[in-house]
């Protein structure tokens, strides 16, 4: 795993804490951080992550500059099809890009008990789609135990977005 970003915005956001990786199952040691003075830089050293086979890439931007144009997230794109490798770009809402697919991540409330912490959870939001609809919504909490993503509520997502003839959610969770 590659996690290319712009030095400023680990500043803000903070950088990738190892302790917290190994809690998500991820292996800190298996993770290289590159910490890039500009914006250009960071998405140089992201289509090269990409460039080797399998790898999975993070390239986080910061919303400061000017707009990332859809050029730069098609080269992204580009590079993670040809040499089967995964991408997550993480910035702004605001800015288009030419990825498959584009989720807004925002935290969701517990569901825990008054007075107790609960699962980490997060309320997702298909809002771009080329391979089907968008507009799907729902909730996953990380299971700690089975380190694993799961929906909350499966079955009482809301599916207002979707339309009327189609499903509104072709993505499944994987466990």
């Amino acid at each position: 795993m590659i996690w290319a970003g712009e030095e400023g915005l680990f500043a803000e956001d903070g950088a990738p804490y190892p302790p917290g990786l190994a809690q998500f199952g991820l292996d800190p040691a298996k993770l290289i951080v590159i910490r890039a003075q500009k914006r250009d830089e960071a998405l140089w050293a992201a289509e090269q992550g990409l460039a080797a086979s399998g790898a999975v890439v993070i390239c986080a931007l910061s919303d400061r500059g000017k707009p990332l144009d859809l050029k730069a997230t098609r080269r992204l794109l580009l590079f993670a099809e040809r040499n089967n490798s995964r991408c997550l770009l993480l910035r702004p809402l605001t800015d288009a890009s030419a990825a498959w697919t584009r989720w807004a991540v925002a935290p969701a409330p517990s569901d825990a008990a008054p007075r107790e912490l609960g699962a980490p959870a997060f309320n997702l939001e298909l809002t771009r789609n080329r391979a089907g609809p968008a507009g799907a919504r729902f909730i996953v909490e990380w299971n700690a135990h089975e380190r694993r993503f799961a929906e909350r509520n499966a079955l009482a997502r809301d599916l207002s977005a979707a339309p009327e003839n189609r499903s509104a959610d072709p993505i499944q969770l994987h466990g």
